[in-house]
């Protein structure tokens, strides 16, 4: 049973059941009653505007849009072209001659993007376009596409007008308009003008332009619409509409196209027309248009028409009703474009480059109240609110009271006659006919089951009221006046819904008993479906095909086919178990309300589920148990704590999920023509993907999901869009992709690609058949002589290392001598009382060398002692000129070969200056595994000739033992070598 007492409804309050009895409103009483309704001021109906924030993306002064058949928006304006996917711009470069000119319309033919320039020219670029990475002197978020815009020169030259639009005929030809040069048609490789003078066009100022289903072309004008067309051999054919012939305004501003083939005409002074394109009949819809020039039109489903205006902002019209104008933000301003998207988005631009979204099918009514209950949209489009306050009548943006605050509304349900009932919690029902006036007013003294009203239905002047204490029938005599009877099966149980279905069926969603039908003078109850046990029943609804649905508190939503019945439940994406209300619409679909969203259920595409909330531009606050209804168009109108919101129906498709795209493939980082590309050699084998979902709704929702067929076993689920797959086997493979705004991936669209890699040759049948009659042939000989060829090698081997190694270490006795003794002469001459002692320590350190030079390896501290001694050899001539920094730890433990480090010494001493002004320092410390000595680099004038001899012999050393190599690296102006430290001797 539901928690009443925690319950944020107050009407559903056990502690405030009070059962209470009334007597029948005298009529005094009831004129009192009507007496006290009271007019508030209520907000218009509006989508939920969201700024872009262009400017702050680099795209300043955008003036026109569209967006092409892979779903990506482009936009123009003052400082060029870009293609917007949601988060990021994607500059278009473009010839210098039109950098600096406004674009001033885009389409698109044959995958390509047309553009029209302030000054006539014409360019156009490919849709399917590589992005390039963005360079630095490029702004934050914003990046550009690899091909750049290609200026179109045909023969007979571009016009030195503006491009107003562009159209397709459909049959071959590309029109473009121009104000002030007329119309012209690039067909069979030639370009044709239709002008005022020469082919009698309206005129020469052509605003916009549209094809017809027929292939004709429709020109706006200052002078009324020209239907251009053209026949074979170039013949030209105009046909004029103007006042005469019935356009309620002369100046035409803008055309389009509606779902029935027909044109929508909007004029400078007359709002807007329709004419019917086979009988050019025209029809006014706005007889008495108050507002300025309309710019643009746009139409969702067959009824609402939104209108771009010259200086107040947008309005939207439902033809099916008065018309109802809806304001958006910013303040009253130009509106330069408004373009629908495949997603149902509504995108409009202003003069000041400003570029605003919504998603038209959510639009919102905020009231002066909180807290809905009960919703009812009558047939003549008028919202009546129920609330704890009173019920409200909202018509056109007033707000009317018809119920005192007194009276606690909880229900509403209009009937075939227009009256409207309304159920109380505790005073019963009332009855109001369509002008607000009350027609009788029951509670139980007059029979009801209980004064509390929860649910209300009927069909042929029966009724059904759902209430805490049972199920009360309300049958109208011929009379006119009411008999109620109680329905007995249904005594003293609470029941939330009471539905009559279109077999005249009447359904009953009880608290904690399930779900109960009274067919054909019988009830059936069901309990227990697939297994589950059914207990409360919140909401009933029927869709267009029969099936019933019904939500539940705990066990998510059912549907009933009339034979089976259906569970849905997170499983199967709902957002959750514990369902408010159910609604379906006039296209069949199903609205699973929840306190904090609905989902959007379609069961036609293999139920498809969609959650709305703030997210996807619904702005929602709680939504109430009985705040769902559908409006006599369709639509499904929920009841929350701050306002009303509608989720329209306008009976057109749109995509309900990111659309994925591949964007580019690159093997081995570079880009490759993927669309005609699909078969790779073997080498060919470092594939990159780049992706994206196309989600404009709410791009930074996107996840993706990919595997590649052939290799991946699982799906990998990323919000990156990069997908690289390198060392690819030969094979055949498919890659598919996946998006999701909300994470389940079941039942989205996907995209794929598919490629080859071919085998490397040697894996070919003829290959394969050559080498193994060679490996045949070769065996015997191979077995036979294998033993004797492997001690013969191995013999070899030894004797060539040992005799390489044994040379290659002797050699560095005679190396060092020479140096020595060129050193000692250079000091007997300058200094001999210094050559003296340099002897004596020379003599000294040439003793040591003769202890390891018989070794193959010394230890670091060893090497380190020597170079030392040298040291104090070298300072004794060169003094504070020559440096060693010794930055190797007392403790480094490790082996090295002899007699290395004093070698890389006598080096840097042999090439490099060593003065007072150009000290030479040299630099010895350990670094992963290397002892390093390093020199500054400062060459002589005249440099010594060196045989290289010395590092060679050093390299070739430790090449011999198998270890890591000698690195011998020259730059940023010093000499570095890197000796590889043992950890153990050899």
């Amino acid at each position: 049973m539901h928690n009443w007492k925690n319950s944020n409804r107050p009407w559903l309050n056990l502690v405030a059941i009070l059962y209470p009895r009334h007597s029948i409103l005298r009529v005094g009483q009831i004129l009192a009653v009507a007496s006290l309704w009271l007019s508030v001021s209520s907000q218009a109906q509006t989508p939920w505007f969201r700024d872009q924030a262009f400017k702050e993306k680099g795209a300043i002064g955008v003036t026109t849009m569209l967006q092409d058949s892979k779903g990506w928006l482009w936009f123009g304006g003052t400082q060029g072209l870009y293609r917007y996917d949601g988060s990021l711009m994607y500059k278009v470069s473009a010839p210098a001659s039109v950098q600096s000119v406004a674009i001033t319309a885009l389409f698109e033919i044959n995958e390509l993007i047309w553009v029209g320039f302030d000054n006539g020219a014409i360019a156009h670029i490919p849709v399917i376009n590589k992005v390039s990475s963005p360079s630095t002197n490029e702004i934050q978020d914003q990046s550009t596409l690899s091909a750049p815009l290609s200026l179109w020169l045909p023969q007979e030259g571009v016009p030195t007008q503006k491009i107003t639009a562009f159209a397709d005929d459909g049959q071959g030809g590309i029109w473009f308009s121009t104000y002030g040069e007329g119309v012209y048609i690039w067909k069979e490789n030639r370009l044709y003008q239709y002008n005022q003078a020469d082919d009698g066009l309206a005129g020469d100022e052509v605003y916009t332009l549209i094809s017809d289903p027929k292939g004709h072309v429709w020109a706006a004008t200052d002078a009324g619409i020209s239907i251009c067309s053209m026949k074979n051999m170039g013949k030209k054919q105009v046909e004029n509409i103007s006042i005469e012939e019935g356009l309620p305004d002369e100046i035409i501003t803008t055309l389009h196209l509606d779902s029935d083939g027909n044109i929508l005409v909007g004029t400078q002074d007359k709002g807007i027309c329709s004419i019917d394109v086979h009988t050019k009949a025209c029809t006014v819809i706005t007889p008495r248009w108050p507002h300025c020039a309309v710019t643009q039109l746009e139409i969702f489903g067959k009824q609402e028409i939104w209108v771009g205006t010259e200086k107040e902002g947008l309005f939207c019209l439902n033809t099916a009703l008065i018309p109802a104008i809806i304001t958006t933000p910013p303040e009253a301003c130009q509106i330069k474009a408004l373009k629908k998207d495949r997603e149902g988005l509504l995108w409009y631009i202003t003069n000041k480059g400003d570029v605003y979204m919504a998603n038209a099918r959510y639009s919102t009514i905020e009231l002066p109240f909180n807290n809905i209950q009960a919703v009812c949209i009558d047939k003549q489009a008028r919202k009546w609110i129920g609330t704890a306050q009173g019920l409200y009548m909202e018509t056109q943006g007033k707000l009317t009271r018809v119920l005192p605050a007194k009276h606690n509304i909880i229900s509403l349900w209009e009937d075939d006659s227009g009256s409207v009932w309304v159920g109380t919690f505790g005073d019963g029902i009332w009855s109001l006919n369509a002008a607000g006036n009350i027609n009788g007013h029951w509670v139980e003294k007059d029979g009801l089951s209980n004064g509390s009203i929860l649910s209300i239905t009927g069909q042929d002047g029966h009724l059904w009221l759902a209430t805490l204490g049972g199920v009360t029938e309300m049958k109208r005599r011929s009379n006119g006046q009411y008999q109620l009877s109680n329905l007995p099966e249904m005594v003293n149980k609470y029941v939330y819904k009471v539905f009559c279905d279109s077999k005249k069926r009447v359904w009953f969603g009880t608290d904690g008993q399930g779900l109960r039908v009274l067919e054909q003078g019988g009830i059936k109850h069901y309990s227990t479906v697939n297994g589950i046990e059914l207990k409360t029943i919140y909401s009933i609804a029927e869709d267009t095909k029969g099936r019933i649905w019904f939500g539940t508190d705990r066990e998510g939503l059912f549907c009933f086919d009339g034979v089976n019945f259906k569970n849905y439940t997170t499983k199967n994406n709902l957002h959750s178990m514990s369902i408010i209300g159910v609604a379906c619409n006039a296209s069949g679909q199903v609205v699973v309300a929840y306190e904090n969203g609905f989902d959007l259920l379609d069961p036609e595409r293999v139920d498809h589920v969609t959650f709305c909330d703030v997210a996807n531009g619904v702005p929602l606050s709680e939504i109430n148990l009985n705040g769902i209804c559908k409006d006599p168009q369709g639509h499904i109108w929920l009841g929350t704590k701050k306002g009303l919101v509608r989720a329209a129906d306008f009976q057109e498709y749109f995509n309900d999920d990111p659309q994925p795209s591949i964007i580019d493939i690159s093997i081995f980082l570079k880009p490759i023509d993927y669309l005609s590309q699909h078969y790779f050699s073997h080498n060919q084998n470092y594939f990159t993907f780049h992706f994206t979902g196309l989600w404009y709704t709410q791009p930074e929702s996107v996840r993706y999901r990919y595997m590649l067929e052939g290799l991946d076993l699982n799906w990998t689920i990323s919000k990156d869009q990069l997908a690289s797959y390198p060392n690819l086997p030969p094979g055949h493979y498919i890659f598919r992709l996946q998006a999701s705004e909300h994470g389940n991936f079941d039942n989205v669209p996907e995209t794929t690609w598919e490629f080859t890699i071919a085998p490397p040759f040697w894996v070919s049948w003829w290959f394969l058949l050559a080498a193994i009659t060679a490996v045949t042939m070769l065996t015997y000989r191979w077995i036979k002589n294998r033993d004797a060829i492997h001690r013969r090698e191995a013999l070899l081997n030894k004797e060539k290392a040992d005799s390489q190694f044994a040379a290659l270490k002797s050699q560095i006795n005679p190396h060092f001598l020479f140096n020595s003794f060129n050193t000692l002469i250079t000091i007997i001459e300058e200094n001999p009382k210094i050559a003296v002692e340099y002897v004596e320590n020379l003599s000294d350190y040439y003793r040591t060398i003769m202890v390891y030079r018989e070794k193959d390896f010394i230890s670091i501290q060893e090497e380190i002692e020597l170079v030392v001694n040298f040291t104090f050899l070298l300072k004794k001539r060169y003094e504070h000129n020559f440096h060693v920094k010794n930055l190797v730890p007392h403790d480094q433990i490790g082996f090295i070969m002899p007699l290395t480090l004093q070698m890389l010494l006598e080096n840097a001493v042999k090439h490099n200056i060593i003065s007072t002004a150009h000290p030479l320092i040299v630099e010895i410390y350990i670094e992963n595994g290397y002892i390093v000595v390093r020199n500054n680099i400062q060459p002589k004038i005249r440099p010594e000739v060196g045989t290289h001899f010395g590092l060679q012999s050093l390299q070739h050393r430790y090449q011999l033992t198998g270890q890591l190599p000698v690195v011998i690296e020259k730059k940023n102006h010093f000499f570095t070598v890197k000796i590889p430290i043992w950890a153990q001797k050899l």
